[in-house]
């Protein structure tokens, strides 16, 4: 099996809460939501005519956060719309809502990243996609600007490469560089402290829509993530090991 990889990366993200509303709240990292719209952006594909091309059954995505990163709270102003001719902004009022943000843990120094991990079944995407970690210049010739999560934190991609994967359907007991879904997991082994940190956070995340935009029955699961951007040592009951040594599994 064949796995793209590639890393976005920004000075700051935010992937808005299926659940926010007033105060508008962010996951850690992109839900697999999120990346199938940033990978069909790039392929030059229409705003929602992609989900069930990026379905469970056709896409397997992974990703990792790879910076230490932190959330916080600032206050937006965003249009106070009352009627259509309030939609340019000359309306004289905005309304303010509380919104958090992913940044690394130096905003001076650092950055945001996430590397993401992308095997399709559909082999005219996957010759599209390993041109745009290969051979794609600098500049984009198609699609979209990487934007990690609303317009205003732009982004950009570091190419990663192209792997043989092969999937392992046995417990052993690996370093994990994915987020992990909950139900793959049997333990989590944390008695090493000395050569990586841990801050071990699990996220409800959506995975999956319908062409409608709602989530489907399978399209919420828990994962577990570390935000220090560190391995984590479990006990997997399947996984997928890549040919440069990684081990990852897919967000499914």
């Amino acid at each position: 099996m064949k796995v793209v990889s590639f890393s976005v990366n920004g000075k700051m993200a935010h992937f808005r809460k299926v659940h926010s509303n007033a105060s508008v709240l962010s996951y850690f990292l992109p839900p697999r939501t999120t990346i199938s719209g940033i990978v069909a952006g790039l392929l030059g594909m229409e705003r929602d005519t992609y989900y069930e091309t990026f379905s469970i059954d056709n896409c397997k995505i992974a990703v990792a956060c790879q910076m230490p990163i932190k959330k916080c709270m600032q206050k937006l102003n965003h249009l106070m719309i009352k009627s259509k001719n309030d939609l340019n902004g000359s309306a004289e009022n905005h309304s303010q809502a509380a919104t958090e943000l992913v940044i690394p843990l130096n905003i001076r120094t650092g950055y945001v990243s996430y590397q993401i991990w992308i095997h399709h079944s559909d082999n005219n995407i996957m010759e599209k996609l390993e041109w745009i970690v290969n051979d794609m210049p600098m500049y984009y010739t198609q699609g979209i600007s990487v934007a990690l999560g609303t317009a205003f934190n732009l982004g950009w991609i570091e190419k990663k490469g192209v792997y043989e994967a092969e999937e392992v359907y046995k417990s052993d007991v690996v370093d994990m560089y994915s987020a992990i879904p909950m139900e793959y997991i049997d333990d989590i082994k944390l008695q090493n402290m000395t050569d990586r940190w841990y801050r071990l956070i699990k996220e409800e995340v959506p995975l999956e829509f319908t062409k409608g935009r709602k989530i489907t029955e399978r399209g919420l699961k828990n994962i577990l993530i570390n935000i220090e951007g560190s391995p984590i040592k479990v006990t997997a009951k399947q996984y997928v090991k890549l040919d440069n040594g990684l081990n990852i599994m897919w967000m499914q």
